[in-house]
This record gives structure tokens, C-alpha cells and sequence, in this order.
């Protein structure tokens, strides 16, 4: 009896532990990616804006969604309350094209 009841403690545990880390490793998400507060807003287009990048000197496009929370000098804003010439710091999604927060400061 007691040979049997070890058996089905070893299978029950040979069994079970391997499905852990698998199920723990289902939950992983890319890290969100912030781009240098140096940059400035070079245009605002109906569904995206266009950032000078400072380093290296270029220029890129982020598409802004319903989703993409902005805030213009630490107050939640909007698209049409971006201007060209703010500074910005854009935090994109897994894709580098969207953003998911735009912070914008105009000049003082």
C-alpha cells in the first residue's frame, strides 16, 4: 500500500512541476520604450506626429491612436493640443511606429 501511494505522489509531481514554468512564461510582455526628452515635435498630421530625433540627427513618425494617452505640460491633452517646436518624449508599444504616451512641454 505504501509502495502505491508513493508512486502516486512521484507521478502526481513528475507530472505537475514541468507545466509551471510554462504557464508562468504565458504572461511576458514587451517593455515599453521611451525616446530621448531632447527630441521636438517637427509636425502634428490628423493620426500621427512626425519627431526630430536629436540623437542620431533624424527624423520620425509615431502613429497616435484613441488609446495613446498625451499630456502637454503635465496636463492630459490631445493631438490637436500639440504644437510643432514642444519638446517631446514618446513611449512606443512592442511595434516602434505607435505611441503609446506622448509628453510634450512647450518652450517658456
Amino acid at each position: 500500500m505504501k509502495k502505491l501511494l508513493l508512486l502516486a505522489i512521484f507521478l502526481s509531481v513528475t507530472l505537475i512541476l514541468p507545466a509551471a514554468p510554462a504557464i508562468a512564461k504565458s504572461k511576458k510582455t514587451a517593455p515599453a520604450v521611451t525616446v530621448s526628452t531632447s527630441d521636438k515635435i517637427s509636425a502634428v498630421h490628423l493620426t500621427s506626429i512626425t519627431v526630430s530625433v536629436h540623437s542620431p540627427a533624424a527624423s520620425k513618425e509615431y502613429k497616435v491612436t484613441p488609446a495613446t494617452k498625451i499630456t502637454v505640460n503635465g496636463h492630459p491633452g490631445t493631438l490637436s493640443s500639440l504644437a510643432t517646436g514642444m519638446d517631446v518624449s514618446v513611449t512606443t508599444a512592442a511595434d516602434p511606429t505607435t505611441a503609446v504616451t506622448i509628453d510634450a512641454k512647450s518652450k517658456k
